[in-house]
């Protein structure tokens, strides 16, 4: 009758399972349908400061991209979900077990009879937990939610990172692909030239040749960087989020790189700002962050493994109608730990803290070598930038010179 009664009221708020079979057509339908003009992504844009004049969107640049693949990007989703389920376990660890209801029931059929036949016992059993271990679960799900929360930002701050990176990828192969075509068609008129010089005997087949091979070469390098560049926008697409076909209805913006590399020298260049962005690296970097959410998370479970050595206790009155006698009954139960598989228990967790421990030392070795790394290789390159810049100018200098020469038939 107890369980009866227990099941009935506690039915009430059973939730029922839905069934979602996985079906690849819908999965592939979902991500053909990823459209920048949709109306959900236009609601997010304005939620972001998008202001309806400025919508649809013109000219993507970095951050109209990276809003999409916030919006778009699967792996920011699946992020996202693992971050709600920790946020549920952080509820779910402090609530204590469950208690339980007992019903018993009896009828004598036989023997000295009592003042009653029937016999009915009705007990209720309830945990109480020593050592403060459900704090300690919800200080430990506190903190494996600080780490989804943390992996969710360096998630998002690698897609940023992979998105400027192709994203200016893209731009210099856009310009190197505008240098070689216009090569090509320089190389296709003075070829042509050579060609009417030599019908006219006033040229060697050498010549034509020569420069037949050279025009070859530099077809063959703008296939290459035609490939390349399509690579590129495949990686661009995948980082937003959207399908090849629904990228390629978007106008990326132009970035103006050489102004991009005046900003970061002025940065760069300045002993305090550079200071500035090495003790942010080496203090406030996401995956050490991480790392230290992961040490407390280390910490907390050897805290329940220590609590764990001190047995929880059971309570459980009962009442019991004993063939015409009532009586009251207050049991009290404990399950004793095993002393030595929690010795070795709490022995596991230490060692798992200290592997956290080194985890952070590891981390922050990691970034003073990558910081001294990208400082020398930022002086090197900005040297490089220095001397190629001097070279192309002598060599758009020189290339003018004879292209003036040629045309005026002095070559």
């Amino acid at each position: 009758m107890a369980g009866f009664l227990v099941l009935f009221f506690t039915s009430c708020s059973f939730i029922n399972y839905d069934q979602r079979p996985l079906v690849s057509e819908k999965i592939i339908e979902k991500i053909v349908t990823k459209d920048p003009e949709n109306p959900s992504f236009r609601a997010f844009l304005q939620n972001q400061g998008f202001k309806d004049n400025e919508l649809p969107i013109k000219e993507w640049g970095l951050n109209e991209l990276m809003l999409s693949a916030l919006f778009f990007n699967p792996k920011i989703e699946i992020a996202k979900k693992e971050w709600d389920i920790a946020k549920i376990q952080e509820v779910i660890a402090p609530i204590k077990a469950p208690s339980s209801l007992g019903f018993e029931t009896g009828k004598q059929t036989s023997g000295k009879t009592e003042s009653s036949k029937n016999a009915i016992g009705l007990n209720l059993t309830t945990l109480f937990e020593t050592a403060d271990k459900a704090k300690i679960r919800e200080e430990k799900a506190k903190n494996q939610t600080l780490v989804k929360r943390l992996e969710l930002r360096k998630l998002v701050w690698d897609i940023k990172t992979e998105l400027t990176q192709n994203f200016i990828r893209y731009q210099q192969q856009l310009l190197n692909l505008q240098m070689l075509r216009n090569e090509i068609r320089l190389q296709n008129e003075i070829l042509n030239m050579i060609k009417k010089r030599k019908a006219q005997g006033l040229s060697s087949s050498i010549d034509a040749n020569f420069n037949q091979i050279e025009l070859n070469k530099n077809i063959q390098k703008l296939n290459e960087e035609q490939y390349q560049f399509n690579e590129t926008k495949s990686k661009l697409a995948t980082i937003i989020g959207l399908s090849p076909e629904k990228f390629n209805t978007i106008i990326l913006a132009t970035m103006n790189i050489d102004e991009q590399i005046e900003t970061f020298n002025k940065v760069l260049n300045d002993e305090t700002s550079q200071q500035n962005i090495i003790n942010l690296g080496l203090f406030n970097r996401i995956d050490l962050r991480i790392a230290l959410a992961k040490y407390a998370v280390s910490e907390s479970q050897l805290k329940l493994n220590i609590a764990n050595q001190y047995p929880d206790i059971k309570f459980s009155p009962a009442y019991i109608f004993d063939y015409g006698s009532s009586k009251w009954v207050l049991g009290i139960t404990s399950i004793i730990p095993t002393v030595e598989k929690n010795k070795f228990l709490v022995e596991e967790a230490k060692n798992l803290r200290d592997i956290e421990s080194l985890q952070v030392e590891k981390i922050q070795t990691s970034i003073v070598n990558e910081i001294a790394k990208l400082r020398d290789n930022y002086t090197i390159a900005r040297d490089l930038v220095r001397n190629d810049s001097n070279d192309l100018s002598a060599a758009n200098e020189l290339e003018s010179s004879i292209e003036s020469k040629f045309r005026q038939g002095e070559i």
